[in-house]
């Protein structure tokens, strides 16, 4: 089989699914037969042209599959095994890696900026029939028996980002954090924040599934903020304000909502991608003075990262499978896009079926 079936970003808007040449593994390298993957946010950034990458270019990276090809130089697997693959693949061997900084990989050098994030950004991605993993070594994560690939595949970006916004605090016991925009990276942090020790969470949202999975995902409060003062109501709930708040949309709006909704000393964990200019409102940030921190995250990667994730599902500590809120043949994926573009039906995350 000399090709494969893959959906092809041809510009704003334009996607399709063709026939593009099957990838083969070189030396470091393995190629995955795809068995289950998603549509992410950032997916829909790309198809509506608001993060540029190249035209022809394969989208998607939240893999789940089985290892097809391996090459010359990766050990400790076989052609057979399943596997998880993060949405960031680090190298394990530049700066970036060997100092901690796996998402900022710079591929065998120092750092580069969002340098881990490659799958449909700037080499050929998961929504497809196959997929080549640079750095196997690093990066494939076997799937330990008993899980399905419907418990797994969430666990390569958006729980993957949505805990680290509690990790990146640091969220710890007893803290009471609130959670801007429950959409599947916020309800990944609204979980996150539980698993981590807090004992009030609050999630925020204007859509009435979204606040139900939030409640369902480990929020003890979840406030509509189209019938609430959501900074007032945060304040009183907290006695003053919250020790920590995560923001997961990535607007002027919630970023200052969620500065505002902090104690003195308190922690602004974002998890947004931003676009144009964000502003800084010196009341809410005490000019300065009010001992804040605001933290950054990107999606942690990697199979180290991955296994540990998959610990949690295997354990029955964390459930990510009612995040799958409807499924589509490849074939069908631009359906899916649109469902999920338009935030019909409900609809969470949708998973695609090679």
């Amino acid at each position: 089989m000399k090709t494969m079936r893959a959906t092809v970003f041809h510009g704003t808007n334009n996607i399709a699914v063709e026939e593009v040449p099957r990838p083969h593994a070189g030396v470091g390298e393995a190629v995955i037969r795809v068995t289950l993957t998603t549509i992410c946010g950032t997916d829909l950034h790309i198809l509506r042209g608001e993060y540029p990458v190249k035209p022809g270019l394969v989208i998607g990276h939240e893999p789940v599959g089985v290892i097809e090809e391996l090459g010359p130089g990766v050990t400790g697997y076989q052609v057979g095994d399943r596997v998880l693959v993060g949405a960031i693949t680090p190298c394990g061997q530049c700066l970036a890696c060997l100092s901690g900084h796996l998402s900022q990989c710079g591929h065998g050098g120092g750092y580069e900026a969002v340098g881990g994030w490659r799958f449909g950004n700037t080499i050929n991605g998961a929504q497809a029939e196959y997929l080549l993993v640079p750095s196997a070594q690093a990066n494939l994560a076997k799937i330990p028996d008993g899980l399905t690939d419907e418990q797994v595949v969430l666990l390569a970006d958006i729980a993957s980002t949505g805990i680290s916004g509690a990790e990146a605090a640091p969220v710890r016991i007893g803290d009471a954090v609130v959670v801007f925009a429950q959409g599947p990276i916020g309800l990944c942090a609204t979980a996150g924040a539980r698993l981590m020790g807090a004992s009030l969470v609050i999630g925020v949202d204007g859509d009435d599934h979204r606040l139900a999975m939030s409640r369902r995902l480990g929020a003890d409060v979840a406030l509509d903020y189209r019938a609430v003062d959501v900074v007032a109501e945060v304040k009183r709930l907290t006695g003053g304000g919250a020790d920590v708040a995560i923001e997961a949309l990535g607007t002027q709006q919630t970023f200052e909502s969620a500065l505002r909704c902090l104690r003195p000393g308190g922690t602004l964990s974002s998890l947004g991608v931003y676009s144009g200019k964000l502003q800084m409102p010196y009341d809410a940030f005490a000019a300065g003075l009010g001992d804040h921190r605001i933290v950054t995250t990107l999606c942690p990667g990697g199979k180290e990262r991955m296994r540990r994730l998959l610990s949690l599902v295997q354990s029955g500590r964390f459930d990510p499978t009612p995040l799958i809120t409807h499924r589509f043949s490849l074939d069908r994926i631009v359906e899916g896009y649109q469902l999920f573009g338009e935030r019909a039906d409900g609809v969470l995350k949708v998973a695609i079926k090679p």
